[in-house]
């Protein structure tokens, strides 16, 4: 894009400061996805699968494992990760390892 020519106008200086803005290329910070369930399912269960551990240290585990898989984890909640796990030991996917499904 080619500005028009406003040096009548515009000091010299501010019209190469402009100038040289509009020539430096943009930087788009990447996006990381946010986690689907079947996404948060698979960290659950290899949570899960990692042996047992201390229930509150769980779903840091599970964060820290969506993580490294790059997703962005800043609206997952821990209710959704308990909830999560609930679900799949009541369906039988996963045994209850930490011990807290009653």
């Amino acid at each position: 894009m080619e500005l028009p020519d406003y040096s009548d106008y515009l000091p010299e200086d501010a019209l190469r400061e402009v100038r040289e803005a509009e020539e430096k290329p943009r930087r788009r910070r990447k996006r990381r996805n946010y986690p689907t369930s079947r996404d948060i399912v698979e960290a659950v269960v290899e949570a899960a699968r990692s042996g047992p551990r201390d229930p509150h240290e769980f779903p840091d585990l599970v964060l820290r494992i969506l993580e490294g898989k790059g997703f962005d984890t800043s609206y997952v909640t821990v209710k959704r990760i308990w909830r999560t796990y609930e679900a799949l030991v009541r369906r039988g996917v996963i045994s209850d390892v930490l011990g807290v499904v009653l």
